[in-house]
C-alpha cells in the first residue's frame, strides 16, 4: 500500500482477537467490510483506488514472478521451523508490551506465545519438516533459495526492469526482512551467509525500507 501511495491507519489488534485467529496475517478493513482474505482486501484495494500492479510485467516476467512467489512462500516455512523453535523474542518484545497490562503480559507471556509455538510447530512437523536432520535440511534449503533470489535481484534495483515494485518486490521485502532483523535457527551461519554469498539482498531490504518505510525507527522502536 505504501508504494502505490494507498492511505491507511494501522489499528493494533486486541490481545484477544489473537488466540481464535488461524493465522496472524493483517486483517484488512475497508468501507465497514472487513477481509480476512488479506489478497482479496489488496485487490479491493487496489480496484478502489485505480492503481495497478504487475501490468508493466511481461507474460515471462510475470511467469517468474509466479515462480518466485512460490519460492518466497516456500521461505517461509523455513522461517516458520525457526518460529517453532523459538518465540522467546516475540514472548519478551518491548513494543508488543508496552500498552499492555500485568494481566495481559502474563497471559501473553505464558498462555498466548506458548499456544502460537506449539501451533507453528505442528504445521511446520506437518509440512514435513521434522526428525534429526531437519535443522540441516532447513539451513540448506534456505541458503540455495537465498542464492536462487540473489542471482535473479543480481545488482538491479528491484526483481524486476520496472521503475516501482512490482508485487514479488514486497513480498520478497516482507520475507527478506525477517531473515535480517528477527532471530533465526542457526543464525550466525545464515547470517553470515546473507553478508558473503548474497549481500544484494540486505542492501535491497534496507533500500526498500529506507524509500517506503522513512517512519521504521519510530513504529519498530
Amino acid at each position: 500500500m505504501r508504494s502505490k501511495n494507498i492511505p491507511y491507519d494501522t489499528i493494533q489488534c486486541s490481545i484477544w482477537n489473537v488466540i481464535p485467529r488461524e493465522h496472524l496475517y493483517p486483517i484488512i478493513t475497508v468501507d465497514n467490510y472487513c477481509f480476512a482474505n488479506v489478497m482479496e482486501g489488496i485487490d479491493y484495494l487496489l480496484s478502489k483506488y485505480q492503481k495497478s500492479i504487475d501490468n508493466v510485467l511481461n507474460p515471462i516476467e510475470r511467469a517468474q514472478s509466479l515462480a518466485f512467489s512460490a519460492l518466497l512462500d516456500e521461505l517461509s516455512w523455513m522461517l516458520a521451523y525457526s518460529r517453532a523453535h523459538d518465540f522467546s523474542w516475540l514472548r519478551d518484545d518491548r513494543k508488543i508490551l508496552e500498552d499492555f497490562s500485568k494481566i495481559q503480559i502474563y497471559f501473553w507471556r505464558n498462555v498466548i506465545v506458548p499456544r502460537l509455538q506449539k501451533k507453528t510447530l505442528n504445521r511446520v512437523r506437518g509440512y514435513g519438516l521434522s526428525g534429526k536432520n531437519a535443522k540441516k535440511e532447513v539451513t540448506s534449503r534456505t541458503e540455495a533459495m537465498l542464492e536462487a533470489l540473489s542471482a535473479q535481484l543480481s545488482s538491479n534495483k528491484y526483481f524486476f526492469n520496472v521503475k516501482e515494485p512490482s508485487w514479488l518486490d514486497c513480498k520478497a521485502f516482507a520475507v527478506l526482512a525477517q531473515f535480517k532483523y528477527t532471530p533465526l535457527i542457526n543464525e550466525a551461519r545464515i547470517k553470515q551467509f546473507l553478508k558473503e554469498r548474497t549481500p544484494n539482498l540486505m542492501t535491497f531490504v534496507t533500500r526498500i525500507k529506507d524509500e517506503f518505510w522513512s517512519d521504521w525507527m519510530s513504529i519498530s522502536d
